[in-house]
């Protein structure tokens, strides 16, 4: 079998320690082992979707590998775990885990560390609290149809244990399985499932029961197209193993067992629920009702977003509805001496035979990425569609502006389609008086198609009006789109302001690194001139006309120059004089086309100049 060999890699595969600092668990390193016939192309197979794609193994003992794999769905098993030794200076971790039955036994009491991943359940009546509400799709005809919960995957939570809302615990749950009649994916199927979990580590005193609340806890939220496939499999799962080197227990990650549960996004003991494609032009909504508040910045893998928030005493509502987007994939292997010695932004140096995992954000990542890009000509190695959206983990948020960051609830979301983006919110620039926002991608696609970018920022209107300190009136906005080189390469901008919230879009930009700045502002207000009296004419005799020479205008060679004013909506400067620009509108959503020839997105009206 082609990839026989990689699946029985991952059915030994172990990792990680989850009580490692977040910069190692970021960059966590994967050993891969020559395992007999080994895949050799980097590219998804042709006829397989690349939402199945499976990266390569190592070809030899020379090479060393990167895997930006964000766009594949990973099985991971829910946990709750202390750990009951005091962190160690020496090894830089916590040591000796034992798996907990809740927050409240005895050895989560008497941990000093409490770690845990919840696959949040379904809510099956209005009085669940951590849990999936529901899903629905808006089709291309503008219908929406819901969906109708089927089952949960896999059938029992692994590692089960009882939550506590009042400390923000979820209870143990797992993914659910969805039909959206009518809606067929690229398999022909109308099965979705909906991958929920949220995950904390909380420090605490030992042998003292957990009183505070956790308020650092992340959220990861997706919806993901499948078929359902009949079989005999064994899900992923945890346990608690000794360490032959620090001859500790850690935990211990096993990814699922079965026929091709590599391609699975979720398994029970009877099924592989196989990742597939999104249907065109349908957006999907998913909505969770959650015991906490969420705070600050959400991120993810979805376009044109909308977003219901809704926060009170008893619980907290979030209903997503946007379109899904195509994320590139770079996953290869090259020669250690086309690599740096020592990898820059403290990534370590580069191990023979062994991958470095990439993330989604942050500085380091886009340095591994361009570093990356040339090895691989620019190109990504498969492009799946994603539909997901999660919380900014809490070290991402410092560098962020006041505003943002003080934030008492959800302040704004960026989402967008790139390989790897900046971590955390927009930067706001006080010397262009812009936010900006860095991204990396390959430039073209798996299929050697120039790649395009989209890039979408929702923004509280309260949060934008304290960055730029603005009154309650109108804001206008331009948004660009710059290469390394300052050339724009911008096609479409929209900004529309609705319900408490800024919309702002940019869309058909094209890569490796470029970087988006969005600026507000207002127009200056109006003054009222105050009115005086006609002064009394006294009359005059009347004056001789004296006659004033006409001047003979100057020929000059130069096109005449239009004056613009400051403070105008600005669009993308064409990148030739042959490009145009209108602008189109549906209802008080207004978007700028720029192209060759320009024409309106459909169900958009072309405004009249």
């Amino acid at each position: 079998m082609k990839n026989s060999s990689a699946r029985e890699f991952r059915s030994k595969l172990t990792h990680v320690n989850f009580a490692n600092t977040p910069k190692r668990i970021l960059l966590l390193f994967i050993s891969l082992l020559m395992l007999g016939a080994l895949q050799n192309s980097t590219m998804a197979a042709e006829g397989i979707p690349d939402e199945q794609y499976e990266p390569p193994n190592a070809v030899n003992l020379t090479v060393a590998g990167v895997r930006f794999l964000d766009g594949v769905t990973a099985n991971l098993p829910g946990y709750l775990a202390a750990y009951t030794t005091p962190y160690s200076l020496v090894t830089n971790s916590y040591k000796d885990v034992t798996l907990c039955t809740s927050i409240d036994d005895a050895i989560c009491k008497a941990g000093a560390l409490v770690t845990y991943l919840a696959h949040l359940p379904t809510c099956l009546n209005g009085e669940d609290i951590d849990c999936v509400v529901g899903i629905y799709a808006i089709r291309p005809d503008g219908v929406r149809v819901d969906g109708v919960f089927l089952r949960g995957i896999p059938e029992t939570p692994s590692n089960p244990w009882g939550g506590n809302p009042e400390l923000g615990i979820p209870r143990s749950g797992a993914d659910g399985l969805w039909s959206l009649p009518g809606v067929l994916n690229g398999s022909g199927s109308d099965t979705y499932l909906v991958i929920a979990t949220q995950s904390g580590t909380i420090i605490k005193q030992q042998n003292v029961p957990l009183t505070q609340k956790d308020v650092s806890s992340s959220m990861i939220a997706g919806i993901v197209p499948v078929k359902v496939i009949l079989g005999s499999y064994k899900s992923a799962y945890n346990i608690v193993e000794m360490d032959s080197t620090s001859g500790t227990r850690q935990l211990r990650t096993y990814p699922p067992i079965g026929l091709n549960a590599g391609v699975c996004a979720g398994v029970s003991t009877t099924e592989c629920d196989r990742r597939e494609t999104f249907p065109p032009d349908v957006k999907f909504g998913l909505s969770l009702r959650l015991s906490g508040e969420i705070k600050g910045w959400l991120h993810g893998r979805i376009s044109d977003p909308l977003i219901d928030y809704k926060s009170s005493s008893a619980a907290t509502t979030i209903t997503m509805q946007a379109l899904p987007v195509s994320v590139p994939v770079v996953a290869a292997w090259t020669e250690l001496v086309n690599l740096p010695a020592v990898y820059p932004d403290g990534l370590g140096n580069p191990v023979s035979s062994r991958a470095l995992i990439g993330s989604s954000s942050g500085a380091n990542m886009i340095s591994l990425l361009k570093i990356w890009l040339p090895l691989v000509g620019d190109k990504a190695q498969a492009n799946p569609t994603v539909w997901r959206f999660g919380t900014l983990p809490y070290f991402n948020l410092p560098g962020a502006n006041a505003c943002m960051f003080d934030s008492k609830s959800l302040a704004g979301f960026v989402s967008t389609n790139s390989t790897v983006y900046t971590a955390g919110p927009p930067l706001y620039n006080p010397v262009t008086e812009s936010i900006e926002y860095k991204l990396v991608s390959p430039h073209f696609t798996s299929k050697g198609e120039v790649f395009k970018g989209t890039y979408n920022l929702t923004i509280r209107s309260d949060v934008a009006r304290c960055i730029y300190k603005f009154t309650n009136a109108p804001l206008k906005a331009t948004i660009s789109v710059t290469d390394e080189s300052g050339q724009a390469s911008v096609a479409v901008e929209s900004m529309s302001e609705r319900d408490g919230w800024i919309y702002l879009s940019a869309s058909g930009f094209t890569f490796s690194s470029p970087t988006v700045k969005v600026k507000l502002f207002q127009e200056a207000p109006v003054a009222t001139p105050t009115p005086t009296p006609n002064p009394t004419l006294t009359p005059t005799s009347t004056p001789t006309p004296i006659p004033i020479a006409t001047p003979t205008p100057e020929v000059s060679s130069s096109p005449a120059v239009t004056a613009t004013p400051e403070k105008a909506v600005s669009t993308i400067k064409p990148e030739t004089s042959k490009k145009s620009t209108i602008t189109c509108y549906k209802g008080k959503t207004i978007k700028k086309v720029t192209t060759m020839k320009p024409s309106c997105p459909k169900g958009y009206l072309k405004k009249r100049v």
